[in-house]
């Protein structure tokens, strides 16, 4: 009977998941990981020749196979994609953990079935997501999978847009700590984010979240619509298990890289793999801003109370009414509006909005150099600085976007 590297423990005592690790060069690394997501003796290594003797002998508590793949030759990998087909067939979900293969050998062993899929050992955290989401699909009793690969949960996010009017007026501070707490809210229900930099020169979310930068950023910018799930999976990085994110690419590119059909293409891949799509858009328009305006349920223009910001409101505003664009979904935002006690700046805020003609929908206080440094430091608010009130006001924001789905879940259930 094969048996775990590290103990000597059967398939009989029915571990929660059997490991197929033949060759994985980060073994060491990923047992000391399993050990601390499943339990010393709660998880089993099982050799590749082995596998159907193991399969055959599955107790009532296994209900994980993780299948490695680190070799990129053609015939290791249709091995492995076998294995994948044994595991399913024994009615296991199947966790891929994949190193160094191209995104050809990866599209491959995805077609097989795999309920979700982790790089490793980067990013960081990405194994314990995985685990998490295929121990929800078994509670819940839903056995099709889950993760970016799978058409059987397929969803339809809302789509959320920050722009902003001016250059720092804080649209991606908004934008990043935006989505950190719409991801941090609906988790527990299930529900997933993504975060998507759309200003392909000189995007800040990836430094404002510490994430790195992909390689493959630039191949699905430039050639979206050829693109499948598998291929968005494979430009996004994740921050604590909880966002996902696709930066902006390493190199600064022209805003024009992208085409309108580009633009919608990646954002529909997002639409079906999460249930929020936050965008944070350059400040430029582009052609392929009004699909962007377009597909989005709502659109927070942001501005600070300045003659600049006002007069660049007035022409968005101006541009929008000539393509006779819908302007029910534009949410106002005026970033480090006045304090309370400040009079005269309150009564400045109300004859902006009266000239524009505009409702402000959310006033964000000045959080002071606490935002500076946090987006410095690549962290969001809530986990530097709980109670700043930029955090409080962007924490309300995603509440009402939260309240308002789960309202409308209610009222059509």
């Amino acid at each position: 009977m094969a048996l775990s590297i590290r103990r000597d423990s059967s398939l009989g005592s029915a571990p929660e998941a059997l490991v197929f690790a033949d060759g994985f060069p980060e073994i060491d690394t990923l047992a000391e990981e399993l050990d601390n997501e499943f339990g010393v003796d709660q998880w089993v290594e099982v050799s590749n020749t082995s596998a159907d003797q193991a399969l055959a002998q599955l107790g009532g508590n296994t209900s994980i196979a993780i299948v490695t793949a680190s070799a990129d030759m053609p015939q290791a990998i249709e091995g492995i994609a076998a294995l994948i087909r044994k595991a399913r067939d024994a009615g296991l979900l199947v966790l891929l953990i994949v190193g160094e293969i191209s995104s050809r050998s990866m599209h491959m062993l995805l077609k097989e079935g795999v309920a979700d899929f982790a790089p490793y050992p980067e990013p960081e955290g990405a194994l314990t997501e995985a685990i998490e989401r295929l121990r929800f699909v078994r509670a819940s009793g839903n056995q099709s999978g889950v993760g970016l690969t799978t058409s059987a949960l397929q969803r339809r996010g809302k789509v959320l847009t920050v722009y902003g009017v001016a250059g720092g007026v804080g649209a991606s501070t908004i934008a990043v700590n935006l989505a950190w707490e719409l991801a941090t809210l609906v988790r527990k229900q299930g529900r997933k984010v993504a975060l998507l930099d759309f200003n392909f020169q000189y995007g800040s979310v990836a430094t404002f979240l510490d994430v790195p930068r992909r390689e493959a950023v630039y191949e699905l910018v430039s050639e979206a619509s050829s693109f499948d799930q598998t291929g968005l999976a494979q430009a996004l990085s994740t921050y604590q298990d909880k966002l996902w994110v696709l930066t902006a690419p390493r190199d600064a590119l022209p805003l024009d890289i992208v085409t309108p059909t580009d633009v919608k293409a990646i954002i529909n891949l997002a639409r079906e793999a999460f249930d929020y799509v936050i965008i944070d858009m350059p400040q430029a328009l582009m052609n392929w801003s009004e699909p962007v305006y377009t597909i989005s349920d709502d659109f927070f223009a942001v501005m600070e109370i300045d003659m600049r910001s006002a007069q660049n409101m007035f022409r968005f505003l101006r541009t929008l009414k000539a393509e006779s664009m819908d302007l029910a979904k534009l949410v106002f935002v005026l970033n480090r509006s006045p304090g309370m006690t400040d009079l005269t700046g309150k009564a400045r805020v109300k004859r902006v909005a009266e000239s524009l003609g505009i409702t402000l929908g959310h006033q964000i206080p000045d959080g002071g150099k606490a935002v500076v440094n946090a987006c410095d430091q690549g962290i969001p608010l809530a986990e530097i600085a709980k109670s700043n009130p930029v955090r409080k006001e962007v924490l309300r924001i995603a509440q009402r976007v939260a309240t308002e789905d789960a309202t409308k879940a209610a009222s059509s259930g």
